[in-house]
Order: structure tokens, then C-alpha cells, then sequence
């Protein structure tokens, strides 16, 4: 019986500890993130009834064991992602621009997006100028042109 109360007072204490914890992070919003690579963060939005309508997906700069500085993607990287968070025959035909495929870069100040358009979904690409001619990619968003987000 001793043991038994013993054991329900450390839970009791580790539950506390961890409430005290959270506590220093109640002011700030909570963000819903999932790991699709080692390194590799996946924050999804949600419409009002559950489904999925944007992700945002990003290298993280932190982990325990490592600090990294500039973390970007390669075109192949983004485009495996892609193909994984929003399959291409979820995706539909890509949308014609003016006759062509739609790829629309607008850059400035050293910043550049880039869309990538579909019939459901749209493939946001972003980074600074110097990201895209040298390093790769910094950020992508794939959004669900027909859901609306919270």
C-alpha cells in the first residue's frame, strides 16, 4: 500500500513539474508541427470542419544535437515533399497562364516567391536572392486553393 502512495505522490510531482513547465509558454500561441524528415518540419492549418488546407514546411535550424544555419531545400527535395503531403492526382492539372504552365516568380529586395499552381493546390515556394541563385530553397506552403482556413 506504501509503495502504491509513493508512487502516486512522484506522479503527482512530475504531473506538477510539467504543468509549472507549460505555464512559461501560456502566453504564446501553440503550433501544431510534425517532423516528415530528420529536420524537416510539417505545420498544417485546418478548415473549420477538420481538413487539411495549408501546410507550411520548413528545415528546422534547431535540434538537440545541432544548430543550422540557413536551412534550405533543393528543387528535388520540394518536389518529393510535395508529392507526399499532396499527391499529384490530388493536386489536378496544372493551371495554364496565358497559354503556358504557371510558374510566377516575383522578387524583391532580395526575397523571391514563387507559385506553382494546380487545379486544388498551390505550391508556394519563398526564400532570399541569394537562397534561390546559391543555396536552394528556404520555405514552402502547399495550400488547398478550395478549402478555407480557420
Amino acid at each position: 500500500m506504501s509503495r502504491l502512495l509513493g508512487l502516486t505522490c512522484i506522479a503527482a510531482i512530475l504531473l506538477l513539474g510539467a504543468k509549472q513547465q507549460n505555464q512559461m509558454f501560456a502566453k504564446y500561441k501553440s503550433v501544431e508541427a510534425y517532423e516528415i524528415r530528420p529536420g524537416v518540419l510539417a505545420m498544417p492549418r485546418y478548415t473549420e470542419d477538420g481538413q487539411v488546407c495549408e501546410v507550411g514546411v520548413a528545415k528546422s535550424s534547431y535540434s538537440p544535437e545541432m544548430i543550422r544555419i540557413g536551412g534550405s531545400f533543393t528543387r528535388k527535395e520540394i518536389d518529393e515533399i510535395a508529392d507526399e503531403l499532396a499527391p499529384p492526382e490530388e493536386r489536378g492539372p496544372k493551371t495554364p497562364f496565358f497559354g503556358t504552365i504557371n510558374v510566377v516568380t516575383t522578387q524583391d529586395i532580395g526575397t523571391f516567391v514563387e507559385h506553382d499552381d494546380y487545379e486544388n493546390v498551390s505550391i508556394l515556394v519563398g526564400g532570399d536572392g541569394s537562397a534561390k541563385c546559391n543555396i536552394g530553397d528556404v520555405v514552402f506552403t502547399i495550400r488547398w486553393t478550395k478549402r478555407k482556413c480557420q
